[in-house]
């Protein structure tokens, strides 16, 4: 259901993105539109569920703290939320380095809704991707991450990652081609299967 943005609602919403005042309702939107990609693509690169919220928390933080530094004119603010997420994973990795701690957390929450059996599956996929994600370069995570994690475009991913979107759109589908054949391989061979 789709409810229809109030004249001042729609005037927060444009102003959020042109550098304008962040007011409390453009901030609440701001979160709407942005926490669950920010936090899909946390997800993609932290396997533990609870530092992918948290890193999630700390990226508003910093958006809200840094906002006045954003400037339209540099880029689009989509561009600017990514690369404040990207800056602060690049954070949270070096302390993991500095302070290692067992980065492997539940991917999922028990969640009673869904049958045990269903459960179980999605969890052997999640661990299966996981293990084939870590196997890709770093580069190729990170479009992956960036694509079907923040859901952003091939033009967006360039602009964060600083490369043109013609090379996006070739090493993303290289990065994916990769993937699918490590399912493949396994498929054939029965390896993902549980013994």
């Amino acid at each position: 259901m789709t409810e229809k943005l109030s004249s001042e609602q729609e005037a927060d919403s444009a102003s959020w993105e042109r550098g304008g005042q962040l007011t409390q309702s453009a901030l609440s939107q701001l979160y709407d539109a942005y926490f669950p990609r920010l936090y899909n693509y946390l997800s993609y690169k932290i396997a533990n569920q609870i530092e992918a919220e948290d890193l999630t928390a700390q990226v508003f933080e910093k958006v809200i703290t840094k906002y006045s530094s954003f400037d339209p004119k540099r880029g689009t603010f989509e561009s600017w939320i990514f690369t404040i997420a990207r800056n602060a994973l690049t954070n949270y990795r070096r302390n993991q380095q500095r302070h290692p701690e067992s980065e492997l957390g539940e991917w999922l929450e028990d969640n009673n809704t869904v049958p045990p059996d269903q459960f179980f599956l999605q969890q052997e996929e999640l661990r299966r991707l996981q293990v084939y994600l870590a196997q890709l370069n770093e580069r190729d995570r990170e479009l992956i991450a960036l694509r079907y994690g923040a859901d952003l475009s091939q033009r967006r991913i360039g602009e964060v990652l600083g490369i043109k979107e013609a090379n996006v759109a070739v090493a993303l589908g290289r990065a994916v081609r990769r993937l699918r054949q490590m399912f493949e391989r396994d498929e054939q061979s029965g390896k993902h299967k549980l013994k």
